[in-house]
């Protein structure tokens, strides 16, 4: 009799669990956008601004909750910004490599990566919020609110603090300045420096 009760409520349990499955609960946070939402998209969202010295990003998430989708966005377009600068702090290894006349495995090449990486992995923590834009929209016939944000990176600062570093190291310095690449690093900062007065 215990058995048979037992697997009466096993089977209630599994169906209830079934039947919750089937039913979606709540907004759907991920809904097709529609020609409205690409229509009210702000325009920085969809042309991304190009200034020397900076690099910006755009993302957009939505949420039932308001900071929410603004905290969505602005975390998904910073991993986005911390890809691009990676995939360039590898072009500029291979660049310093190719210009120093070193091997890949040279002391020296892997001082300025580590540098580098030590460096910009620091400064990515610096950019902001450039511009920010919430909309309320209707989904499953809820409220939810989608976020756009544009981040601002300044590039020039990060330029400026491994350019330090590399001076403050008299081998890697040795090594380096000779090279366009530390050419252009220094016609950067000082880009940087009359942006500022620093």
């Amino acid at each position: 009799m215990k058995k048979h009760i037992v697997n009466i409520i096993i089977i209630a349990i599994v169906g209830l669990f079934a039947f919750n499955c089937g039913h979606r609960t709540g907004a759907d946070l991920t809904p097709n956008a529609s020609r409205k939402t690409i229509g009210l998209a702000p325009d920085w969202f969809l042309n991304v601004p190009e200034v020397e010295g900076f690099k910006y990003v755009s993302s957009t998430a939505t949420s039932q909750d308001m900071q929410m989708a603004i905290n969505k966005a602005s975390l998904d377009a910073g991993n986005r910004l911390a890809g691009q600068v990676e995939s360039e702090m590898s072009a500029l290894v291979k660049r310093a490599t190719e210009e120093t006349g070193l091997n890949f495995d040279s002391q020296i090449i892997d001082q300025f990566s580590q540098t580098q990486e030590q460096i910009i992995s620091t400064s990515l923590k610096d950019w902001k919020v450039k511009n920010k834009d919430v909309q309320e929209e209707k989904s499953d016939g809820q409220r939810i609110y989608r976020a756009y944000v544009l981040i601002e990176w300044d590039e020039g600062a990060a330029q400026k603090r491994l350019l330090a570093k590399i001076k403050a190291d008299e081998q890697l310095y040795t090594a380096m300045r000779a090279t366009e690449l530390f050419d252009e690093m220094e016609n950067k900062v000082e880009a940087y420096r009359e942006r500022y007065n620093k």
